[in-house]
This record gives structure tokens, sequence and C-alpha cells, in this order.
């Protein structure tokens, strides 16, 4: 049954459905294709087809909870910020609504890749049934002979939120993530609108070196601002922040010292924006316009920095924390021999817009999750309750 989810009543259906683009918009290169499952069935589970979120499935018509005991396991290649934490949160929040799964099973690579690596394999030895997998401990393509070495031993293997490089199929079963380029542009295009036919200087913060997620969402970036010339783009390439909030304070701090005037800052991660935010502030200068991925210090203290700072406008996208419940339903539909056919790939429209300008976005202070911790992520699927234990 495809429904959308209503975690947080009215209010949270309202803003979830902001995040998403208006329309399925097709298929990208990876075909749709059947998987072969643990029984004699084989399941469509519609692999690297692009859409919305209106098309979520219900992990309850994909459980069965009379069938093989399902054991998962979810290896993070970095694993050590609010938004890996809630990440995890939220596939062991969808693992606990069926019965079939018996455990769940989480180790963070903490950006090394030979650990990140090994927990893959060590995961399969064991005979993990499903094994998701963040492959940015490095290159995606690093990540791929321990995903097939994984899938050799039958284990269902799913990348999860940063590009594997390569297609579904070569050793692992699917995708699922949003679409890099297309957040890029989107940005892009939202600073294009706000600095007009003046234009203005941008950079863009990123996360670690050679991140997958911020090399697409980069090259987003650049194919918008190349179609306008008044707009200059002043870092030629992601600057690495590890999407920490300190070391984004002090690349922001560089950035200010290096350049007399940006007008834009692109960042991909809401902590690390919150950190280019007090790089300003310690310079004591004004906030300009600025993107990012939502996070509740953004959302909440919106209002009282746009007072302080009158032309400091802010647009963010779903940090898509909930992007590991997909791939976990794929998974388990895989194993069961059940069709999912929700989309792999998922267009973030803007989420958050102060302008008010962005079809279908809401205000920051109505995404402020006001009983929530600083960084939490307004658009989670969590319920307050499963926020607060995550946090506390």
């Amino acid at each position: 049954m495809n429904r959308i989810p209503s975690a947080r009543g009215t209010r949270a259906a309202f803003a979830v459905l902001a995040i998403a683009g208006l329309a399925l918009t097709g298929c990208s290169s990876t075909n749709s294709t059947g998987v072969k499952s643990s029984g004699s069935a084989t399941a469509d589970i519609a692999v690297g087809s692009v859409g919305d979120i209106s098309k979520f499935s219900n992990i309850a018509d994909i459980c069965n909870s009379k069938g093989k005991p399902v054991s998962v396991g979810f290896v993070d290649g970095y694993g050590t910020n609010t938004w890996s934490k809630t990440v995890k949160a939220e596939a062991q929040s969808e693992a606990a609504k069926c019965k079939q799964i018996k455990s769940f099973e989480y180790a963070a690579g903490r950006g090394d890749l030979a650990a990140t690596t090994s927990a893959i394999t060590s995961m399969a030895a064991k005979g993990t049934n499903i094994i998701l997998v963040i492959p940015d401990a490095g290159p995606g393509e690093a990540h791929l002979p321990a995903m097939k070495t994984a899938t050799d031993a039958g284990s269902l293997v799913v990348a999860v939120a940063s590009d594997p490089g390569a297609k579904a199929g070569s050793g692992f079963l699917d995708y699922t993530d949003q679409s890099p380029q297309f957040s890029g542009s989107s940005w892009a295009q939202w600073v294009v609108d706000r600095l007009g036919k003046g234009g203005g200087n941008v950079v863009f913060l990123g996360g670690p070196a050679g991140a997958a997620v911020s090399t697409g969402e980069f090259e987003g970036v650049q194919s918008v601002i190349s179609k306008n010339p008044q707009i200059k783009l002043l870092t030629p390439q992601p600057v690495a922040t590890n999407w920490d909030p300190a070391q984004a304070q002090t690349a922001m701090a560089g950035l200010l010292a290096q350049f007399p005037k940006i007008d834009a800052v692109v960042t991909d991660y809401g902590a690390t924006a919150a950190g280019a935010i007090r790089a300003y502030q310690a310079a004591g200068i004004s906030l300009p316009i600025m993107t990012s991925t939502d996070d509740n210090s953004l959302s909440c203290g919106y209002a009282a920095l746009k007072a302080a700072n009158p032309g400091y406008e802010l647009a963010t996208h779903s940090s898509r924390t909930w992007i590991g419940r997909v791939a976990l339903r794929k998974a388990l539909a895989a194993f069961n021999g059940k069709s999912d056919t929700e989309p792999s790939i998922y267009n973030l429209a803007i989420y958050e817009d102060s302008t008010g300008s962005a079809k279908g976005s809401i205000l920051p202070q109505d995404a402020c999750l006001k009983d929530a911790p600083a960084d939490a992520t307004p658009s989670t699927l969590l319920t307050t309750a499963e926020i607060k234990k995550l946090f506390s």
C-alpha cells in the first residue's frame, strides 16, 4: 500500500510532502528489474526508479511475520555526526515495525575505508541477511569489492545515501538516495533567483574531500551557475569540512579572509551551515543568503538571526534521514519475494524557504521542532518520543 507517512501527525505530513518533487519523473539509467529472492518468486523492487515520497511503501505490506527470520546489518562509512545517528535511528525504527526482523547490527567506519569494508565482510561472514551500506568512507567504488563479497556470500546489500560508483546489480541490490545533482541545481537556482540580475559571489562547503554526495551536489550547482554569468562560483571544488561544524567554521573563516565579498553560501549539511554562521559572527560580518539541509538550529534560530542580519535568507532541503527506511523495505521485499515499487532515488524540492517563494515549501519557524534538540532534523520521520530518546 502506498501512503504518505504521518509519524508526527498532520503537521508532519504537510512538512514531509514539501520535501519531495511534485511528480514521478521516470527512471534512471538503471532499469527496474526483477530480483530473485530467498523464495521461488521474483520480486520487483523498482531498482533505480526516481520519484517522490508520495510513493513510499508500507513495511506492513512487505513484512512476513511468519516467514524466515531476518537479520539486518547497517554499515555507515562515517557514522560520527548527528545526521548519521538519526539515519541509524530511523532504520531501527522501521525495522521495529516488522516482527520478522530479529536483529539489527550497526557499525560506524569513522571515515576509515578499511574499517568500513571490514565491517561489511564481517557481517556477511556471520550470515547477515540484509546489509545496508553508506559507502562514504572514501570514493564509492572503493567499497564495491566488499559489497560484492557480501552479495556473493548471500547477503542482500543496498547502498544508502552515497553513490557506490556503479549500477545496481554490480555486486549490490539497489542504491537509495536523493539525486545530489538535482539538489545542487535546486539550491543554485534559489540562489540565482535571490541574487537576480545583479549577480554575486557564491561559495560551496561540502563534506569529506572527494565525498560522492558533495561532488554530485557541486556538479548540480555548477550546471545552474554556468548558465548565469552574473554569478561567480569562487570555490573550484567543494570546500572540505568533514561535515563537522568546527571545521566548517574554520573553513568559512578562511574563505572570508580570502574573499572580501561573498553573497551566498551553499552548504550540504545543516550542522556545517551552523558552523559557517559562527564564522560570520566571529568576523563581525552580516550574514548573506544561505542554503543547506534542514537542521533544527537553523529552523528555530532563523528569526533571531534575521533580526540581526537583514540580508539573511535561508533555504533548505530535507536531510533525508529517512532514506534508510526505503533501503530496508526494498531489501526486505527482495528477501520475501514481494514487490516494492517505491522510488529508489528522490528529487528533493526546497523544504524550507524563508522568503516563501518556493512552491510547497514551509517557513523555518514552521519547521522548527520546539521540543527537540538543536541538532535534530525537522524533516525526520521519527516520532517525538523517538527523537527525545535519540538525543537524551
